[in-house]
Protein backbone atom coordinates (compact mmCIF):
# COMPACT_ATOMS: atom_id res chain seq x y z
CA UNK A 1 0.00 0.00 0.00
CA UNK A 2 2.88 2.06 0.66
CA UNK A 3 4.30 1.46 -2.61
CA UNK A 4 1.03 2.61 -4.03
CA UNK A 5 0.74 6.08 -2.38
CA UNK A 6 4.60 6.23 -3.20
CA UNK A 7 4.07 5.61 -6.83
CA UNK A 8 0.57 7.84 -7.51
CA UNK A 9 2.34 10.77 -5.54
CA UNK A 10 0.64 13.67 -4.77
CA UNK A 11 -2.53 13.33 -6.74
CA UNK A 12 -3.73 9.94 -4.57
CA UNK A 13 -5.87 12.32 -2.53
CA UNK A 14 -8.36 13.24 -6.07
CA UNK A 15 -8.37 9.60 -7.59
CA UNK A 16 -9.46 8.45 -4.01
CA UNK A 17 -12.14 11.02 -3.82
CA UNK A 18 -13.40 10.28 -7.11
CA UNK A 19 -14.44 6.82 -5.76
CA UNK A 20 -15.21 7.43 -2.11
CA UNK A 21 -16.47 9.71 0.16
CA UNK A 22 -15.83 10.46 3.47
CA UNK A 23 -19.63 10.80 5.88
CA UNK A 24 -19.70 12.23 9.29
CA UNK A 25 -22.61 9.93 10.56
CA UNK A 26 -24.34 12.27 12.54
CA UNK A 27 -27.59 11.59 11.39
CA UNK A 28 -29.72 8.85 12.61
CA UNK A 29 -30.45 7.50 9.25
CA UNK A 30 -26.52 7.25 8.16
CA UNK A 31 -25.81 5.80 11.91
CA UNK A 32 -28.19 3.18 10.83
CA UNK A 33 -25.90 2.58 7.96
CA UNK A 34 -22.93 2.20 10.09
CA UNK A 35 -24.79 -0.38 12.42
CA UNK A 36 -25.82 -2.10 9.61
CA UNK A 37 -22.26 -1.92 7.99
CA UNK A 38 -21.14 -3.09 11.31
CA UNK A 39 -23.55 -6.59 11.71
CA UNK A 40 -22.81 -7.07 8.00
CA UNK A 41 -18.69 -7.54 9.12
CA UNK A 42 -18.95 -8.29 12.94
CA UNK A 43 -22.13 -10.70 12.97
CA UNK A 44 -22.26 -11.96 9.74
CA UNK A 45 -18.54 -12.34 8.38
CA UNK A 46 -16.53 -12.63 11.04
CA UNK A 47 -18.94 -14.05 13.87
CA UNK A 48 -17.20 -11.51 16.56
CA UNK A 49 -21.50 -10.53 18.12
CA UNK A 50 -24.19 -12.81 17.70
CA UNK A 51 -26.46 -11.67 14.98
CA UNK A 52 -29.51 -10.11 15.36
CA UNK A 53 -32.26 -11.53 12.90
CA UNK A 54 -34.40 -8.82 13.49
CA UNK A 55 -32.62 -5.62 12.94
CA UNK A 56 -29.65 -6.22 11.63
CA UNK A 57 -27.62 -4.21 13.21
CA UNK A 58 -24.66 -4.09 15.51
CA UNK A 59 -24.55 -1.31 18.54
CA UNK A 60 -23.50 -1.10 21.73
CA UNK A 61 -23.62 0.79 25.25
CA UNK A 62 -20.59 3.05 23.39
CA UNK A 63 -22.99 4.27 20.44
CA UNK A 64 -24.71 7.00 22.54
CA UNK A 65 -20.93 8.82 23.44
CA UNK A 66 -19.50 8.48 19.95
CA UNK A 67 -18.86 9.92 16.86
CA UNK A 68 -19.17 8.11 13.77
CA UNK A 69 -17.76 8.17 10.25
CA UNK A 70 -18.39 5.91 7.21
CA UNK A 71 -16.23 5.64 3.87
CA UNK A 72 -18.79 5.26 1.04
CA UNK A 73 -18.19 3.99 -2.75
CA UNK A 74 -19.52 7.07 -4.79
CA UNK A 75 -20.66 5.23 -7.42
CA UNK A 76 -22.96 2.70 -6.00
CA UNK A 77 -23.64 4.24 -2.59
CA UNK A 78 -22.23 1.57 -0.83
CA UNK A 79 -20.67 1.85 2.65
CA UNK A 80 -17.10 0.32 2.22
CA UNK A 81 -15.87 1.56 5.89
CA UNK A 82 -16.43 3.01 9.16
CA UNK A 83 -15.34 3.60 12.19
CA UNK A 84 -16.38 5.24 15.74
CA UNK A 85 -14.55 7.69 18.44
CA UNK A 86 -15.86 6.73 21.84
CA UNK A 87 -15.20 9.02 24.25
CA UNK A 88 -14.62 8.13 28.10
CA UNK A 89 -17.47 8.55 30.68
CA UNK A 90 -16.91 11.21 33.46
CA UNK A 91 -19.43 9.37 35.91
CA UNK A 92 -16.85 6.01 35.35
CA UNK A 93 -14.63 6.88 38.84
CA UNK A 94 -12.96 3.82 38.31
CA UNK A 95 -10.72 4.67 35.46
CA UNK A 96 -11.59 5.90 31.57
CA UNK A 97 -15.06 4.33 30.98
CA UNK A 98 -13.58 3.07 27.15
CA UNK A 99 -14.25 -0.06 25.97
CA UNK A 100 -10.59 -0.81 25.39
CA UNK A 101 -10.08 -0.92 29.38
CA UNK A 102 -12.88 -3.17 29.28
CA UNK A 103 -11.38 -5.67 27.26
CA UNK A 104 -7.97 -5.28 29.02
CA UNK A 105 -9.57 -6.14 32.74
CA UNK A 106 -11.07 -8.78 31.53
CA UNK A 107 -7.93 -10.23 30.48
CA UNK A 108 -5.79 -9.28 33.61
CA UNK A 109 -3.71 -6.43 31.77
CA UNK A 110 -3.46 -2.88 32.81
CA UNK A 111 -3.14 -0.20 30.32
CA UNK A 112 -0.33 2.04 30.65
CA UNK A 113 -0.02 5.37 30.21
CA UNK A 114 2.02 8.62 31.09
CA UNK A 115 0.67 10.19 34.49
CA UNK A 116 0.19 13.39 32.70
CA UNK A 117 -2.87 12.28 30.14
CA UNK A 118 -6.10 13.01 32.28
CA UNK A 119 -8.59 10.99 31.19
CA UNK A 120 -11.12 13.07 30.49
CA UNK A 121 -8.64 14.07 27.55
CA UNK A 122 -8.80 10.27 26.15
CA UNK A 123 -10.74 8.80 23.10
CA UNK A 124 -10.79 5.76 21.43
CA UNK A 125 -11.13 4.44 18.20
CA UNK A 126 -13.09 1.28 17.42
CA UNK A 127 -16.00 -0.80 15.94
CA UNK A 128 -13.22 -0.29 12.54
CA UNK A 129 -15.48 -2.29 9.78
CA UNK A 130 -14.77 -3.12 6.02
CA UNK A 131 -17.14 -5.26 4.52
CA UNK A 132 -15.69 -8.19 2.46
CA UNK A 133 -15.92 -7.17 -1.22
CA UNK A 134 -14.04 -4.05 -0.01
CA UNK A 135 -11.05 -6.24 1.42
CA UNK A 136 -10.11 -7.73 -1.83
CA UNK A 137 -8.30 -6.32 -4.40
CA UNK A 138 -8.84 -9.69 -6.73
CA UNK A 139 -10.82 -8.65 -9.66
CA UNK A 140 -13.80 -11.39 -9.44
CA UNK A 141 -17.10 -11.53 -8.52
CA UNK A 142 -18.71 -10.65 -5.08
CA UNK A 143 -22.07 -11.18 -3.91
CA UNK A 144 -22.94 -7.42 -2.88
CA UNK A 145 -26.43 -6.53 -0.73
CA UNK A 146 -28.73 -4.76 -3.42
CA UNK A 147 -26.24 -5.38 -6.30
CA UNK A 148 -26.39 -9.40 -6.89
CA UNK A 149 -23.06 -10.34 -8.24
CA UNK A 150 -20.70 -7.40 -8.95
CA UNK A 151 -17.26 -6.61 -10.03
CA UNK A 152 -15.63 -3.63 -9.17
CA UNK A 153 -12.97 -2.87 -11.52
CA UNK A 154 -9.40 -3.15 -11.20
CA UNK A 155 -8.75 0.51 -10.77
CA UNK A 156 -11.16 0.62 -8.46
CA UNK A 157 -9.63 -2.47 -6.18
CA UNK A 158 -6.04 -0.83 -6.54
CA UNK A 159 -7.76 1.83 -4.06
CA UNK A 160 -9.25 -0.88 -1.32
CA UNK A 161 -6.43 -1.55 0.55
CA UNK A 162 -6.12 2.49 1.45
CA UNK A 163 -9.81 2.59 2.88
CA UNK A 164 -8.50 1.17 6.50
CA UNK A 165 -6.12 3.71 6.46
CA UNK A 166 -8.51 5.94 5.47
CA UNK A 167 -10.52 5.52 8.66
CA UNK A 168 -7.40 5.87 10.87
CA UNK A 169 -7.00 9.45 8.61
CA UNK A 170 -10.48 10.35 9.37
CA UNK A 171 -10.27 9.60 13.25
CA UNK A 172 -6.53 11.84 13.46
CA UNK A 173 -8.61 14.73 11.52
CA UNK A 174 -11.76 14.12 14.02
CA UNK A 175 -9.71 14.07 16.96
CA UNK A 176 -7.62 17.51 15.98
CA UNK A 177 -10.78 19.71 14.88
CA UNK A 178 -12.37 18.77 18.24
CA UNK A 179 -9.19 18.54 20.48
CA UNK A 180 -9.30 15.08 21.91
CA UNK A 181 -5.66 14.78 21.40
CA UNK A 182 -4.60 11.54 23.17
CA UNK A 183 -6.24 8.32 20.90
CA UNK A 184 -6.16 4.76 22.44
CA UNK A 185 -6.82 1.71 19.76
CA UNK A 186 -7.13 -2.13 20.14
CA UNK A 187 -4.80 -3.13 16.90
CA UNK A 188 -3.12 -6.36 15.95
CA UNK A 189 0.63 -5.72 15.34
CA UNK A 190 0.31 -6.28 11.58
CA UNK A 191 -2.20 -2.94 11.54
CA UNK A 192 0.07 -0.99 13.42
CA UNK A 193 2.81 -1.79 11.26
CA UNK A 194 0.42 -0.80 8.33
CA UNK A 195 -0.24 2.74 9.73
CA UNK A 196 3.59 2.78 10.94
CA UNK A 197 4.77 3.11 7.26
CA UNK A 198 2.13 6.17 6.36
CA UNK A 199 4.02 7.71 9.06
CA UNK A 200 0.97 7.10 11.95
CA UNK A 201 3.06 5.65 14.56
CA UNK A 202 1.28 4.55 17.66
CA UNK A 203 2.76 3.24 20.65
CA UNK A 204 2.02 -0.34 22.46
CA UNK A 205 0.65 0.61 26.00
CA UNK A 206 -0.47 -3.32 26.99
CA UNK A 207 0.24 -6.67 26.78
CA UNK A 208 -0.68 -8.36 24.52
CA UNK A 209 -4.01 -10.56 24.75
CA UNK A 210 -6.35 -12.70 22.89
CA UNK A 211 -9.30 -10.82 21.42
CA UNK A 212 -10.49 -11.46 18.33
CA UNK A 213 -6.77 -12.24 17.33
CA UNK A 214 -3.74 -11.42 19.33
CA UNK A 215 -4.14 -7.87 19.82
CA UNK A 216 -2.83 -4.56 22.41
CA UNK A 217 -3.99 -1.60 23.64
CA UNK A 218 -1.83 1.10 21.45
CA UNK A 219 -2.04 4.88 22.02
CA UNK A 220 -0.70 7.95 19.93
CA UNK A 221 -1.03 11.69 20.41
CA UNK A 222 -3.05 13.01 17.79
CA UNK A 223 -0.38 16.17 17.37
CA UNK A 224 2.19 13.84 16.56
CA UNK A 225 0.82 11.77 14.49
CA UNK A 226 -0.08 15.04 12.22
CA UNK A 227 3.81 15.73 12.56
CA UNK A 228 5.08 12.63 11.19
CA UNK A 229 2.22 11.76 8.66
CA UNK A 230 4.29 11.00 5.25
CA UNK A 231 4.27 14.07 2.84
CA UNK A 232 3.06 10.85 0.54
CA UNK A 233 -0.22 10.35 2.13
CA UNK A 234 -0.54 14.16 3.59
CA UNK A 235 -2.57 15.49 0.77
CA UNK A 236 -5.08 12.53 1.30
CA UNK A 237 -5.45 13.80 4.82
CA UNK A 238 -5.60 17.05 4.28
CA UNK A 239 -8.53 16.54 2.04
CA UNK A 240 -10.36 14.34 4.51
CA UNK A 241 -9.22 16.97 7.37
CA UNK A 242 -11.04 19.76 5.23
CA UNK A 243 -14.16 17.74 4.05
CA UNK A 244 -14.80 16.71 8.02
CA UNK A 245 -14.32 20.19 9.12
CA UNK A 246 -17.40 21.50 6.93
CA UNK A 247 -19.84 18.39 7.47
CA UNK A 248 -18.99 19.02 11.50
CA UNK A 249 -19.76 23.05 11.14
CA UNK A 250 -22.70 22.09 8.59
CA UNK A 251 -24.52 19.02 10.90
CA UNK A 252 -23.53 20.50 14.02
CA UNK A 253 -23.98 17.29 16.58
CA UNK A 254 -20.67 17.34 18.01
CA UNK A 255 -21.81 19.67 21.16
CA UNK A 256 -24.59 16.61 22.05
CA UNK A 257 -21.32 14.88 22.53
CA UNK A 258 -18.63 16.62 23.96
CA UNK A 259 -20.37 20.12 25.31
CA UNK A 260 -21.03 23.19 23.54
CA UNK A 261 -17.71 25.12 23.88
CA UNK A 262 -15.89 21.80 21.24
CA UNK A 263 -17.75 23.65 18.59
CA UNK A 264 -17.28 26.95 19.13
CA UNK A 265 -13.14 25.85 19.19
CA UNK A 266 -13.81 24.45 15.47
CA UNK A 267 -15.40 27.30 14.26
CA UNK A 268 -13.12 30.15 15.32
Amino acid sequence: MQNFIRDKGAGVENDFFDLFSVVFAASESDRSRVFSLRHKVYCEELGYEPIDAKNRIERDEFDGRSLHCLIEHRATGLSAGCMRIVFPDNWDEGGYGLPIEEHCREHGVAIKLDSKVRSEDLCEISRVAIPSYFRSSRVEEAAVDGFGEFVFSQQERRFFPMIGVSLFLCATAFTGLIGRFHVLAMMENRFQRLLARSGIRFSQVSQPIHFRGERAAFYIDQRHAEYGMRSSILPLYRSIQKDLSRQIMEKGSVPGILGTGTLCKILN
